[in-house]
This record gives structure tokens, C-alpha cells and sequence, in this order.
């Protein structure tokens, strides 16, 4: 009876670290949680930029204050997201996209992923350099004020500096497309790999799905992009761009004028009569009742 030889990386082995078959489905369910997971929320927690420069503080403030924030960073983003491109690079290494023997949609999406893979890890690193990375610069070297120095430098007026910059909001609106094709062709993928999408009806409308999700992702972070660069023409309304007025991100970071940070859930400073600033209780009543004491 005729066998088959299994070779190294080849699907079909059962070595668990030799064998694409178990890697694969890691490497598929990694791109979908929590990478996916994570760009889904991270688009739409920058997206608050459109509502204003108190709402994208706030929401800033409120996940640099998450309990064990480090811990998930590294637990749910940044070992996953390592795992997911190097193997990704393993796969491209070994790819075989024949779009010049078969002129099949399929062949072209397979070497458009591993395309869109690699520039997405590039501009991913660039990006997490250019935010992360000097936010936790700026912790070391802050002493007492490291919270607030690492707050400064992602800001809603931080983001305005980078984004005056043309190159920068041409950086982040490739970084984004690539991502976002990468992310909606990965959840097509996944469909197929792990038996939810088996039938040619089912994986047509997946395609629809996942197609209209990522233009929507794409769409999210364009506006975004566009904003914070209209924006950071007339800086405060004054009339003139941010960096106008801050040469440096150093010089807006260590501003008098810069953002503090906000505590979420912090106590309201007390003004002697237990009420909140702004607050005070009506004469012959108790705080917050009507006088007389009716309701």
C-alpha cells in the first residue's frame, strides 16, 4: 500500500513543534484573539478623538489605570502578537502562492495576507515604538510625576503633534489598511480552518461579513488620522498648528499648559461640606433635599 512522507512543516505531521497542523491553528486563533480582539478595541477607543479632547483623555486615562495593565500587555498582546508574526514569518518563508501559474482570487489573497503580514508587523513596531515606547521612557525618567509624564505624552494633544505631520498620518493610514486586510482576510481564514465556514454558500457570505468589517476598521481609522490632522492646524482655536506652538513633544510633555491626568474613580477634593465642587445644600435642608424636607 502506497504512504505519504509527512515533511517538516508540512500539514498532515503530528509533531506538535515540526507539524503546521497544530501551529497553524494557534497561529490562526492568535490573529483572531487577542490580536484581532485588541485592534477591534484599539481603533474604537481612538476613535473617541472624534468626540473631543476630554473623551479620548478619559478613555486614555481609564486603561492606563486597568488593574495589572502590564501583566495584560505583555499576556495578551505583546507575547501573542510575537508568536503570531514569527511563525506568520515561517509560513511566508515557505509560501507558494502560484498567482503567476493560477490566476485564482484565492492565490491572490494568499500572497496579499502574507504581504499585508509583514508590512502590518513593521508598521505595528514603528507604532508601538513611537506611542508605547516613549510612554514608558517618559514613567522612567518621570520620578513622582512618572504617571502624568506618560499620560502627556500620549494625549489627545500629544496625538495632534504626531499627527501634524504628514509622513506620520501617511505611515499610519498604510499601517492601518494592511492591518485591517490582514485582520478581515485572517477571520475568512479562520472560518475555513476550523470548520465553521464549509459549504461555498457559507464562505461566500463569511466573505461578505468579514469584507465589510474590515473596510469599516479601515474607514475608523482613516477618520481618525484625518482628525487628529485637521485638528492640529488650529491648536486650541488659536489659529495656529501645534507644533507652532510646541516644537518638540518634549517641550508639550514638560508644558505648564499640558493635561494633567485624570484619576477615574478618584475621590471629588472635599470643600468642607462633604459635597463635590460645585455642590452645595440648600438652606434648612439636608444635601441634596428640597427645603422642608419633601421629595
Amino acid at each position: 500500500m502506497a504512504t505519504t512522507t509527512v515533511k517538516k512543516g508540512q500539514p498532515g505531521s503530528r509533531a506538535w513543534f515540526r507539524d503546521s497542523f497544530v501551529l497553524h491553528k494557534l497561529h490562526s486563533l492568535s490573529g483572531v484573539f487577542p490580536i484581532g480582539f485588541f485592534m477591534i478595541q484599539h481603533l474604537l477607543a481612538n476613535s473617541y478623538s472624534l468626540r473631543g479632547e476630554k473623551e479620548f483623555n478619559t478613555v486614555v486615562s481609564v486603561f492606563g489605570y486597568l488593574p495589572f495593565v502590564a501583566v495584560m500587555e505583555w499576556v495578551l498582546i505583546f507575547i501573542p502578537l510575537l508568536f503570531h508574526s514569527i511563525y506568520g514569518f515561517f509560513i511566508t518563508a515557505e509560501m507558494r502562492a502560484n498567482v503567476g501559474v493560477y490566476q485564482y482570487s484565492r492565490n491572490w489573497l494568499y500572497l496579499l495576507q502574507r504581504i499585508s503580514g509583514i508590512v502590518a508587523f513593521l508598521y505595528i513596531g514603528y507604532h508601538t515604538y513611537s506611542t508605547w515606547g516613549i510612554k514608558k521612557m517618559y514613567e522612567l525618567a518621570g520620578g513622582d510625576r512618572a504617571h502624568e509624564m506618560g499620560f502627556r505624552s500620549i494625549s489627545y494633544d500629544a496625538m495632534l503633534w504626531r499627527f501634524e505631520d504628514p509622513l506620520y498620518v501617511a505611515i499610519y493610514v498604510l499601517g492601518i489598511s494592511m492591518s485591517a486586510f490582514h485582520l478581515a482576510n485572517g477571520l475568512f481564514n479562520f472560518g475555513i480552518r476550523w470548520g465553521i465556514t464549509i459549504g461555498a454558500t457559507a464562505q461566500k457570505v463569511s466573505g461578505l461579513l468579514w469584507s465589510g468589517v474590515g473596510i469599516a476598521l479601515l474607514l475608523i481609522g482613516v477618520g481618525t488620522a484625518l482628525n487628529f490632522h485637521i485638528k492640529s492646524k488650529n491648536f486650541e482655536n488659536t489659529g495656529r498648528s501645534v507644533r507652532a506652538q510646541y516644537a518638540t513633544l518634549d517641550a508639550l510633555v514638560n508644558s505648564e499648559d499640558a493635561p494633567a491626568s485624570p484619576l477615574p474613580g478618584s475621590k471629588p477634593e472635599s470643600t468642607g461640606t462633604g459635597l463635590s465642587p460645585g455642590m452645595e445644600a440648600p438652606m434648612g435642608g439636608a444635601p441634596g433635599m428640597p427645603m422642608g424636607g419633601q421629595r
